[in-house]
């Protein structure tokens, strides 16, 4: 993972009192990420806010909340949820989709950001062309999702979008991480 803190460190020219947004589930993909930040904020004085989406569809999802919080709290950063009530009758995953970067823009204006962290890896990226594929997407979509993207006056960043989700886990393992796991992801 050194080569993603040094991208976070060096070539995104972070400054002290820089607010991130970091989304994050509470998972091993969104746990690393954020472990990186408490990291990073060894060298730059971050002002880390943790954006966690409760989708409110499983019974473990106020355990995940209250996990997140209280790890936030532990390590001095911000922590903002955002919890869905309710869905209309739309597709879930998009709806969800939708809604979690419609909470994430509210909280990089809030905070005045340039900058919304995810932790997509390259095992998400792999899924989302095969799913594009199978759809019979244009020569674009085969592409999957960019590594930076820039959305009005912020970046969307996915760092990990080179690291597969066994380098993740094998960083977690040895740093100790904890996390929830969200036995949905595995349908």
């Amino acid at each position: 993972m050194k080569d993603v803190y040094d991208y976070l460190l060096k070539d995104l020219n972070l400054k002290d009192n820089n607010s991130i947004i970091v989304g994050v589930s509470g998972g091993p993909d969104s746990m690393a990420l954020l472990n990186l930040f408490l990291e990073l904020r060894k060298e730059i004085d971050l002002n880390i806010v943790c954006a966690h989406v409760n989708h409110n569809v499983r019974k473990e999802s106020i355990e995940e909340e209250k996990f997140l919080k209280d790890f936030c709290n532990i390590n001095n950063i911000i922590f903002e949820v955002m919890k869905i009530d309710n869905y209309g009758d739309d597709n879930f995953q998009n709806e969800a989709r939708s809604k979690r970067y419609e909470f994430f823009k509210s909280l990089v204006e809030k905070y005045n950001s340039k900058y919304l962290f995810t932790a997509h890896h390259a095992d998400d990226l792999i899924e989302t062309i095969l799913m594009r594929i199978s759809r019979g997407s244009s020569l674009k979509g085969y592409s999957g999702f960019q590594k930076e993207l820039q959305i009005d006056n912020y970046k969307i960043i996915r760092p990990f979008i080179s690291k597969t989700k066994k380098e993740i886990l094998k960083y977690n393992k040895e740093n100790k991480i904890k996390y929830v796991t969200d036995l949905s992801n595995e349908k």
